[in-house]
């Protein structure tokens, strides 16, 4: 029953791998679905450069919640006349607690460095991300992607990329690294995600900016 509602949250919520800053005034809606968690942030940025907002995450493996208020800064953005590059520092502070069992709430917080680089054809991002969940576990992930366009479309056209990602848990016991291929599909200001891993775990990612 846990686990259905926060499928339901999931799809209502919608996310991926995107810019964690959106433009003046901006709003988005992310939501995020792979092997180990599922997730979702709502953000509003005041100035490009910012946001703030609400994060929800699930833990699969040890089955708790996390509920962040969560804070974006774009550090450094380098655009050239056929590519753009960017740097971003996010951390977030809030409470956890087990879905099962101790229902007790702990302090917990997270703080992480991501950077992307991409011109009309190519693609890559790379995150690092500690967390500390008071009285279940702290971890160090790292994560990310590289891919291709197989077209340039114009401004308002469906556009297509083809990513092979990865993450790997520095915390893990076993599993620590898992990988594959997945398909991104844009356009305007909306994006799809989807594809699988090694270990065969759905990776279903969407956002939807205003």
């Amino acid at each position: 029953m846990h686990r259905l509602l926060f499928l339901i949250v999931f799809f209502i919520s919608i996310n991926v791998f995107s810019r964690p800053v959106s433009y003046t005034g901006g709003t988005t809606f992310m939501a995020m679905n792979n092997g180990d968690r599922i997730s979702s942030h709502v953000h509003y940025s005041p100035k490009y450069f910012y946001s703030l907002g609400y994060r929800f995450e699930y833990w699969k493996d040890k089955d708790y919640v996390n509920h962040f208020l969560q804070g974006n800064y774009l550090v450094e953005r380098f655009n050239n006349i056929d590519s753009q590059a960017n740097i971003y520092l996010k951390t977030g502070i809030g409470t956890s607690t087990y879905l099962e069992g101790d229902k007790d709430y702990n302090k917990s917080y997270f703080i992480s460095g991501s950077a992307d680089w991409e011109t009309q054809k190519l693609y890559s991002n790379y995150e690092v991300r500690y967390s500390d969940i008071e009285n279940i576990e702290d971890f160090i992930l790292h994560s990310g992607a590289l891919g291709f366009a197989p077209y340039v479309g114009n401004y308002g056209d469906l556009h297509t990329w083809v990513l092979y990602a990865f993450q790997y848990n520095e915390d893990k016991n076993k599993n620590k690294l898992t990988h594959g291929p997945k398909l991104r599909f844009f356009k305007n200001t909306n994006l799809i995600e989807i594809g699988i891993n090694n270990r065969k775990d759905l990776i279903l990612n969407l956002i939807i900016r205003y």
